[in-house]
């Protein structure tokens, strides 16, 4: 048996210690936040009448770990009967087409013609680059003006990728299956499963510790001290450390000693931010281009390109997406000027008037994920050279400290919940492998 913390009680920080729990280990999860869940956060913002998912949302496919966790949860999985609208300026090289136009939930269908071009140059690379290297030298000069406009506003609002750094590879993986496959909504949200895991790592011996953020790691092999930002302090063989991409880059986590290998490593991988925008109105004005069980989703040139509605039919919420340069411009404004842009961006997108708007509002919220400060940011993406560096993380220092969590996938469905499940069993099987 082993003496095991976790930091974090996130996706991956859970799953892990259900596995060593139940593996007969002693395990102390310590989540900074309030409630565990990490970048799964139900909220229930005043003036609202039904919660809202403040971060993951959807299972993107039929993949086997979110599958397998919700049934054994008793979450059930309500498929996700998309229609996807492009909205003015959304399309590719071939035309403007019409503004009320609606594709059946693929992106190659708004991109037509240029998509299968874009898709047979990533294919054909031999050697990886940044994607906006990649768009200089194959779809350079005006005729592909509207495939560049459009995919790097994919790349940026999809994968949360910083044009620059971002793998053309690691998007050609994520892309050529785009629209093949079912998505789906676990009803009552990702919480449940997240309910189910507290319940089995505590049903298991383990310790689930709320509103402890770490502060400082004190090592040396086959001991740690863990130091809480309030003063507690916990001891273990080994230490598995969950938190974000973006936490270890800001060095909220200090390591004695030093771990610069690691630092490095951090440095090398990317990670990018969101904004999430909910809007309550008094009336859904949209229904009228919405079937019954149906979501839409629409992607435009506005302000706030991406939105979508919630499949139920009573469901007066609109929920917007915003990531890339759009999202940098809009950070810098103040909250009047936040809503001020969504509300035009509504405008323009339903064609009506921002009065209208203003007048059907019932209560808004915006969360921008940077500024959580036990996440800061996103998700992750797979820059250049990101498997070695990857490599690197995995690696256990001193058979004495563990990493984990979405950035560390190396499967098909990058950046996702599945991504963070997936790496908590990966490390939990990794330790109980070395006993």
């Amino acid at each position: 048996m082993s003496i095991i913390i976790i930091i974090g009680a996130g996706a991956a920080g859970l799953q892990a210690g259900r596995h060593l729990s139940k593996a007969g280990n002693r395990v102390t999860v310590l989540e900074a936040a309030s409630e565990p869940g990490g970048r799964i956060l139900p909220l229930a913002p005043r003036g609202f009448s039904k919660a809202v998912e403040g971060g993951a949302e959807f299972i993107h496919g039929p993949l086997p770990l979110s599958l397998e966790l919700a049934k054994e949860a008793g979450v059930e999985l309500q498929p996700v009967r998309a229609q996807l609208m492009r909205k003015p300026g959304a399309t590719g090289s071939n035309g403007a087409g019409d503004p009320d136009a609606a594709a059946d939930g693929d992106w190659e269908g708004m991109l037509g013609d240029d998509w299968d071009e874009l898709m047979q140059q990533m294919e054909a690379m031999t050697e990886d680059m940044p994607f906006e290297d990649f768009l200089s030298l194959h779809f350079a000069g005006e005729r592909y003006a509207g495939l560049r406009q459009s995919v790097r506003r994919f790349a940026e609002g999809y994968d949360l990728a910083d044009l620059h750094r971002v793998s053309t590879q690691s998007l050609y993986r994520e892309w050529v299956r785009e629209g093949e496959e079912e998505e789906y909504r676990p009803v009552g949200g990702y919480r449940r499963m997240i309910d189910f895991l507290v319940e089995e790592c505590r049903r298991a011996g383990a310790e689930v510790i709320c509103s402890s953020p770490v502060a400082e790691v004190h090592w040396q092999k086959g001991s740690v001290e863990v130091l809480t930002a309030g003063g507690a302090s916990f001891t273990a063989d080994k230490l598995v450390v969950t938190v974000s991409l973006g936490v270890l880059a800001a060095g909220d986590l200090r390591f004695h000693p030093v771990l610069p290998v690691v630092d490095e490593a951090v440095r090398r991988l990317g990670y990018g931010s969101v904004v999430k925008i909910f809007l309550e109105f008094k009336n859904p004005f949209w229904l009228e281009k919405k079937a019954e069980g149906e979501t839409i989703f629409v992607i435009s040139d506005q302000e706030i390109p991406v939105w979508w509605t919630q499949t139920e039919a009573d469901s007066r919420v609109l929920t917007g997406w915003l990531a890339g340069e759009n999202m940098r411009r809009f950070q810098h404004l103040d909250e009047k000027g936040r809503l001020a842009s969504c509300l035009r961006s509504l405008a323009a997108i339903f064609y009506v008037e921002v009065g209208f708007l203003q007048r059907e509002l019932a209560a808004s919220l915006v969360l921008d994920w940077a500024e959580a400060p036990f996440v800061r940011g996103g998700y992750s993406f797979d820059t250049v050279g990101a498997a070695d560096a990857k490599a690197t993380l995995s690696r256990p220092v001193e058979d004495t400290i563990f990493f984990a969590g979405e950035v560390l996938y190396e499967g098909d469905a990058p950046g996702t919940v599945e991504a963070a499940f997936w790496s908590g069993r990966d490390v939990a099987e990794k330790i109980m492998a070395r006993r």
